[in-house]
């Protein structure tokens, strides 16, 4: 993990208040593993207003070029001011953050299910699994139409994908947990890494309950520091012996056994 500067090499919108950023990195292409996170500066140079660095996750690397990206949600000043930013700017980050994940390398099998920004980790895993030549099903599932730019890159790297939209303006008309629940004996095999809202972790924990399914979550969660020092992202993480005990999002994380994160 270092403080580093990177050059912006592309800012472009992929959705409504959706924003994919291109930053050349040869540290991070070099160091950065599926599932592991930046935390970025958003103010510019000496000014410190919003003070606090917000957290991303690694979208893609291209390492060939040096280069990674993220995929961010415009919600307030932060990412406010980062869709601002132009090509040609440099951006202050540090990273590689959080632990990256470790595939199992006797699985062949894997069901990614990602909703809303939440598929923002998950593409990363997708890439590095189709390289690896795994057969990959992602489920990615939406509110509506906004999230459609990401569609281009799945089809890029060749992944075999299925989009749910809540109001039926893309893809399958539905929600991507029912998809889950109706078909969850076709895959109980594969390995799943899930990544989005609350609430959908919390309805596939209720449809892998009592399945012996392998399920990874990719957590989510409000940081400030982002290296493990301030507590400000401990979640819940039921034990062998039952008894709860803290971890850092951060830190500890982001990935943890679905079924032992307790969601409040």
């Amino acid at each position: 993990m270092k403080l580093l500067k990177g050059e912006i090499l592309k800012n472009e919108k992929y959705g409504e208040n959706l924003y994919k950023m291109e930053i050349f990195s040869p540290y991070i292409c070099r160091n950065a593993g599926a599932g592991q996170f930046i935390s970025i500066k958003c103010s510019k140079e000496k000014i410190f207003d919003p003070i606090l660095r917000r957290p991303f996750s690694i979208y893609d690397i291209e390492k060939e070029f040096n280069v990674f990206s993220i995929l961010y949600l415009v919600k307030g000043r932060g990412t406010y001011s980062l869709s601002l930013l132009k090509k040609g700017e440099i951006v202050d980050f540090i990273g590689p953050l959080g632990n990256p994940i470790t595939f199992n390398k006797n699985s062949n099998d894997y069901l990614l299910i990602g909703g809303g920004i939440g598929i923002a980790p998950l593409y990363l895993v997708a890439k590095v699994l189709t390289r690896e030549k795994k057969n990959i099903l992602f489920i990615a599932g939406f509110k509506n139409s906004d999230f459609a730019g990401i569609e281009k890159d799945l089809i890029k790297n060749k992944v075999y994908y299925n989009i749910f939209t809540e109001d039926g303006s893309y893809g399958n008309s539905g929600l991507a947990t029912d998809f889950i629940k109706e078909n969850i004996n076709k895959y109980k095999k594969y390995q799943f890494y899930c990544c989005g809202p609350v609430d959908m972790l919390k309805v596939l924990q209720e449809i892998f309950l009592g399945k012996k399914i392998s399920a990874t979550a990719i957590v989510e969660q409000r940081m400030a520091c982002g290296i493990g020092a301030c507590m400000s992202c401990a979640i819940g993480i039921k034990n062998e012996d039952g008894e709860i005990v803290y971890k850092r999002v951060c830190k500890d994380g982001p990935s943890f056994n679905i079924m032992e994160v307790i969601f409040d």
